[in-house]
């Protein structure tokens, strides 16, 4: 997928907002750009690697950026208590917390 397709997808998506651009990542030995997306309804915010939306196409990047879908070669950054922090170094316990936020499945019991 282009970038510039990608952009107009998320900016037309009800739930998702771009956050900007990192490029001083380093991946596979050379800098590549990242691209910052945030899922408003769950809080989750992704970093995608500029050659990822490349090689992939919108209906499989929205899946893993809306939470439908586990990723695979995406790397998840969550906001929690002030800080961000990768998801795949969470526990399992507090990765299913976050997968009833992304149902908003809440209870008050």
């Amino acid at each position: 997928m282009e970038l510039l397709a990608f952009f107009a997808q998320v900016e037309g998506h009800p739930d998702l907002q771009g956050l900007g651009t990192n490029s001083n990542t380093q991946y596979a030995g050379r800098t590549s750009q990242d691209v910052i997306i945030k899922h408003t309804p769950s809080g989750l915010i992704t970093s995608l690697h500029a050659t990822t939306i490349q090689n992939t196409e919108w209906p499989t990047l929205e899946e893993v950026l809306t939470g439908k879908r586990e990723p695979q070669v995406l790397r998840h950054m969550a906001r929690v208590v002030g800080y961000f922090s990768r998801v795949e170094n969470w526990n399992k316990s507090k990765i299913g917390e976050l997968k009833d936020r992304h149902k908003g499945t809440y209870s008050l019991a």
